[in-house]
């Protein structure tokens, strides 16, 4: 398991075709490469409520041409049903709810990880459901209910309103037996503990065959993948326009540019690099 997250530096910024110049000539003759991408902020811009989000302009186009020469995973918090609905008729794997479970691209969905037991999490819904009534709901509150887990938004709540709230919610949820609660972008997440990007990384690398493993994420979700790309020979890629701390060693600016990225690696690899 890797909750705890790796150690850090300030990746460098490259220009997405360069990067993927890079990435190609690093492949072996042996090796397929294997590349994971977050779905919120990498491959969809950031949206004030979890179903408003799309995907970057071109994305399918690119996603649908690496899937064609790449083996390309989604490796998502959000429920598999939902990505299904939005990434599903694409060449790729989708692994949801931070690494729970994995559908495969013939359509089969196998376990990563135990979840919740329905009692458990009943429980935790009723007890955030008195915390957060209709008023409270109004106020921007957004509960998301993935049905093997929670994330509570609150981006849309004003900053003076989030908190004692905010811990609150946090209490409740880490009380959840088998939990962990993770913090993203205004956003908390009750997760089976055990599913987390870093291990669904680890196992679709060791389940891959000899692959050059590149994950691209955004959020300090992805961070545990990041690192383990790079552990394993590897790139992380951390989306971000502005510098800070990752275990990726390399950035991009947006979503538009991870587009830009994808687009260019199916090129040079259809091309033989």
């Amino acid at each position: 398991m890797t909750d705890l997250l790796p150690e850090t530096h300030r990746p460098a910024r490259r220009a997405p075709e360069d990067l993927a110049v890079s990435i190609a000539a690093s492949l072996r003759p042996d090796q397929r490469l294997l590349v994971a991408l977050d779905h919120d902020g990498t491959l969809s811009p950031i949206a004030p409520r979890p179903q408003d989000a799309v995907l970057a302009l071109g994305a399918s186009e690119a996603l649908e041409a690496l899937g064609q020469v790449a083996d390309v995973v989604v490796l998502s918090g959000r429920g598999l049903d939902d990505l299904v609905d939005r990434v599903g008729r694409l060449p790729l794997r989708i692994v949801s709810e931070h690494g729970l479970r994995m559908r495969h691209r013939d359509g089969r969905v196998t376990a990563l990880t135990d979840g919740f037991t329905p009692e458990a999490l009943a429980d935790v819904r009723d007890r955030v459901a008195t915390l957060l009534p209709a008023d409270r709901l109004a106020e921007g509150w957004i509960v998301e209910d993935k049905g093997v887990g929670l994330a509570i938004h609150h981006r849309l709540v004003a900053d003076e309103a989030v908190e004692p709230m905010l811990s609150a919610v946090r209490e409740v949820l880490r009380a959840a037996p088998g939990g962990h609660v993770q913090e993203g972008k205004a956003v908390l997440e009750l997760r089976a503990a055990g599913a987390d990007k870093g291990s669904a990384l680890a196992h679709l690398i060791a389940t891959s065959g000899p692959a050059l493993p590149v994950m691209v994420g955004d959020d300090l979700t992805d961070e545990p993948a990041l690192a383990t790309a790079e552990a394993e020979g590897g790139v992380g890629v951390l989306v971000a326009s502005e510098d800070r701390a990752s275990a990726a060693s390399v950035r991009v600016a947006d979503p538009d540019a991870v587009v830009t990225l994808l687009a260019a690696l199916a090129e040079r690899i259809r091309r033989g690099r």
